[in-house]
């Protein structure tokens, strides 16, 4: 499974169900921030789908679904099954995703790094988990962010969705603060033959609720077969 992390993310993210998923799922999480730019969620997916040679599992948290939606869309042949986490086709009633592109902009700091990851998970992370995550953070570029940011702003992935032909999981935290839970609920109706599953974590479940994260990945491997 190759595993990509939202915007400021850590692919350390991925590492609790990675564990999990040993000897049944081999999970390769992608550090897209921090490596070669240009950030904008269509470089990225393209990026990412030159280091691929047969088809993956492809998982995308946040951002890092919008990646793994226009990988899926531009080369389905790479693509065996999809589970997109916490993320949307679109942006349209994103919550504060102006005000957070505005402040990158004019405030870029700490304290907006912080703000982005408290909001990330439902309950405070232990301080060193915490200081693990935002050690990465702070070393993003602010012009990866918004990069990022922006390009998934500006995309539209709706339509789109109607034409994925692999088995697809839309995974999502009913505690979630940045990505409103109806937004998934609608992508995932908008996909032929979507499974929804709900979760009681925040915007980030395969850090929070690693267990059933696993259990929901090994499901959409046995529906790949």
């Amino acid at each position: 499974m190759v595993a990509i992390p939202g915007t400021l993310c850590a692919p350390e993210v991925f590492s609790r169900v990675a564990g999990l998923l040993e000897g049944r799922v081999r999970v390769r999480a992608v550090d897209w921030m921090l490596g070669e730019g240009p950030c904008r969620v269509e470089n990225v997916a393209e990026r990412i789908a030159a280091t691929l040679d047969r088809p993956v599992l492809l998982a995308g948290h946040s951002t890092g679904g919008a990646i793994a939606l226009r990988l899926a869309d531009r080369h389905p042949g790479l693509v065996s099954g999809l589970l997109l986490i916490d993320t949307g086709a679109h942006m349209h009633g994103h919550g504060d995703v102006d005000k957070i592109i505005e402040t990158v902009t004019t405030g870029w700091g700490p304290g907006l790094i912080s703000a982005v990851l408290d909001r990330s998970f439902a309950r405070p992370l232990p301080p060193e988990e915490r200081a693990d995550f935002l050690a990465y953070a702070e070393k993003v570029p602010q012009d990866a962010v918004l990069a990022a940011l922006t390009s998934q702003r500006d995309l539209d992935l709706t339509p789109v969705l109607s034409g994925l032909t692999c088995p697809v999981t839309v995974l999502h935290g009913e505690q979630d603060g940045a990505r409103p839970i109806a937004q998934a609920r609608e992508m995932a109706a908008a996909i032929p033959g979507a499974l929804f599953r709900a979760v009681p974590t925040g915007h980030t479940p395969v850090w929070e609720d690693p267990e059933t994260s696993a259990e929901v990945i090994r499901e959409l491997a046995a529906r790949i077969g």
